[in-house]
């Protein structure tokens, strides 16, 4: 089936293209946090069916609410906390997705349901 969200191919293809760029796959994560509103009422299950997140052990994933008011609330309450966000952002690395000729290839094989690549979904029959 070629039908497909945009978020779903995006984000996808997006991690994928940053795991490869690193010389990782999505086996190499230890755990895989899942941030806002968006993962609120996110069925894993479904998510991995349709190609959304990769098909890991569940319990690899984790929710974590909304983490910008959380980060944003203890950067104004903690210089602590504060210190440690402007040492993160230093380490931060800025990729140009677009550029990225990996990233094309990835995003069309993501079109699909729950991917061009089924070995990549092993659990999703």
């Amino acid at each position: 089936m070629r039908t497909s969200s945009v978020p779903k191919r995006q984000i996808y293809a997006a991690s994928q293209t940053l795991l490869k760029k690193l010389n990782l796959s999505f086996r190499d994560i230890q755990q895989f946090y899942i941030a806002g509103g968006f993962g609120t009422y996110l069925d894993i299950d479904k998510a991995i069916t349709i190609g959304l997140l990769p098909d890991l052990k569940r319990d690899k994933f984790s929710f974590i609410g909304n983490s910008s008011l959380v980060g944003s609330r203890e950067i104004l309450l903690s210089d602590g906390a504060k210190q440690e966000a402007e040492k993160i952002a230093g380490k931060m690395t800025y990729v140009e997705l677009s550029v990225e000729s990996a990233y094309m290839d990835e995003y069309i094989s993501a079109l699909f349901f729950p991917h061009t690549d089924l070995s990549r979904f092993p659990s999703v029959h």
